[in-house]
């Protein structure tokens, strides 16, 4: 009685010292891990989020700088594609022409600051600043204050022969909006340059300046604008974007030690539920053995209570799945012996057909017209004995005998079988033309089954007035048939049972003709894919490998 009692005792606390080890191992030294990992990318996290800021900063204000740069250039080329600018460079201008020049800057002065008009051998001809009418284009440099402008230079030409060329100060805010340097990332410094240099910055000093010691303190994105070789940065420091980070890292590892001491705590807790779970293990085994195989265990852990648990669950999963293949088998030997005995009665019959029609066609003359009446009955009986045959065949042993055959008049055949069907029920059957050459490794009897069946089933699917479609889509490698129709459809648990042998939809169905379809498709190395929606209709798509 006291070695029970001490047993019972010493037990809790063996699978309590189990559990502490598990979260030390499982949680406390992940933890710490992760507690290390965020300590030394914090710095790594606040660059790549101040990398990401600038970047769409830049490309935000590159887009804008892009999109009012063409309207310069639109400016630009009115000023030089005109009449008045090629008389006054062909030296045959009127007082007219370079008084519409001067309107014509006056109107874009908000955005050009002046404009000279240049002959080849780089000479002003014209100005709307009268201080330049005097100077040639290697003065012109010195005339470029204030620093914020752009000289922008483009040609001048007649009939596509160059004649002298426009210079031009553009104002650098009419390509910078001063509302998208306010947008930009936060703390961060816009510098313009050109061919110059440095002609406008937000701070009076650049981050190369502040940063004297050559440390890694600044991130910097550049673009480039298409006028006036303008080049642009932003630069932001680093510092402002880390030290968040670091605070974030500080208050996690505080979680995380808070986290261990929870984990710890929860110990006792586990120690409970291990021992609630060894009772559930063995309520649920007691179950088992009366015959309830849906039983199942809840997993709770990973150590040798838990693999039991998976073990338990694995195993009623695998009773389950071995009664129901056993249901099955006993399902498919049923359907052997069905088909079997059915396929030797269809066939005793239609031998009989088969000799009546030919004693019938050698008592009329070869001119009367039941002889072809009879002849191509003798053919339908001929197709439909090599179809019983190959569908047996494949119903018994899986084996088919292929050769290769066309596509096209495989499936000839087939609508000829079902095409009273579909005229007796009124629904349509549309055959678009099928490629000819599509040649694949068949039994013939065996595939003509597979597509009647199918059709078959499209053809009691339909209403009054309704059509089913065949299409053949051809690859390289495979022919697909997809048969569709637009009937009711099915939702997805009569799908879930197609294929099931005597599970049908059907009153007087017995579920045997899409499972010999998927058979056969499967035999001749392909496919049988369905696919339905309620209310819009069932698509079979076959799949078979080509020649």
């Amino acid at each position: 009685m006291t070695t029970n009692i001490l047993d019972r005792w010493r037990a809790p606390h063996a699978l309590a010292t189990r559990f502490l080890i598990i979260v030390l191992i499982g949680v406390v030294a992940p933890l710490g891990l992760v507690g290390i990992w965020l300590t030394t990318t914090a710095e790594r996290s606040g660059r790549e989020l101040l990398r990401s800021q600038l970047e769409r900063a830049a490309d935000a204000l590159a887009a804008d700088i892009t999109a009012r740069s063409d309207v310069r250039e639109g400016e630009l080329r009115l000023l030089a594609n005109n009449s008045a600018a090629a008389a006054i460079l062909a030296n045959v201008a009127s007082t007219a022409d370079s008084l519409y020049l001067r309107q014509l800057a006056t109107a874009l002065a908000g955005s050009m600051t002046s404009v000279v008009l240049l002959d080849r051998d780089q000479h002003v001809r014209w100005s709307s600043d009268p201080m330049w009418d005097v100077v040639t284009r290697d003065s012109l440099q010195s005339l470029q204050a204030p620093l914020e402008d752009l000289f922008v230079e483009r040609p001048v030409a007649v009939n596509g022969q160059r004649i002298g060329a426009l210079a031009a100060r553009v104002r650098l805010a009419s390509v910078l909006s001063i509302d998208s340097v306010n947008a930009l990332a936060p703390d961060a410094v816009l510098t313009i340059r050109d061919a110059r240099g440095v002609i406008w910055s937000t701070a009076v000093t650049r981050p190369s300046e502040n940063d004297p010691s050559g440390s890694n303190d600044w991130e910097v994105a550049s673009r480039t604008a298409p006028i006036g070789s303008l080049r642009f940065e932003l630069a932001a420091p680093v510092a402002p974007f880390v030290q968040p980070f670091e605070r974030a890292t500080r208050r996690g590892l505080g979680i995380l030690l808070l986290v261990v001491l929870v984990a710890v705590a929860m110990t006792a807790f586990l120690t409970v539920r291990l021992t609630r779970s060894l009772q559930a293990l063995s309520t649920a085994a007691t179950a088992v053995a009366g015959g309830d195989l849906d039983r199942t265990v809840l997993v709770e852990g990973h150590d040798e209570v838990g693999a039991l648990a998976l073990a338990f669950n694995a195993m009623t999963e695998s009773l389950r799945r071995t009664l129901a293949e056993l249901s099955h088998q006993r399902s498919l030997a049923a359907v052997g012996a069905f088909a079997a005995s059915l396929s030797h009665e269809v066939r005793n019959g239609l031998t009989a057909i088969r000799i009546d029609l030919q004693n019938a066609k050698r008592q009329l003359p070869a001119e009367h017209a039941g002889t072809i009446l009879i002849a191509r009955t003798l053919e339908s009986v001929r197709r439909l004995d090599n179809m019983v045959t190959s569908a047996l065949r494949v119903a018994r042993s899986g084996h088919v005998t292929r050769t290769p055959e066309r596509l096209d008049a495989i499936l000839v055949g087939s609508v000829e079988h079902v095409r009273g069907v579909f005229d007796e029920r009124n629904v349509i059957l549309e055959r678009p033309p099928c490629d000819t050459e599509i040649m694949i490794e068949a039994d013939v009897g065996a595939l003509e089954q597979m597509f009647v069946n199918v059709l078959l089933n499209a053809a009691q699917a339909l209403p009054p007035g309704g059509a089913a479609r065949i299409e053949v889509i051809a690859t390289i490698d495979t022919a697909t048939v997809h048969i569709a129709d637009n009937g009711a459809g099915m939702d997805g648990g009569v799908l879930a049972a197609l294929g099931q042998p005597f599970q049908s939809t059907k009153p007087y169905g017995t579920g045997l003709g899409l499972s010999l379809a998927t058979r056969i498709a499967v035999e001749h190395g392909g496919s049988l894919r369905v696919a339905s929606t309620p209310g819009a209709g069932t698509t079979v798509s076959i799949s078979l490998p080509r020649l």
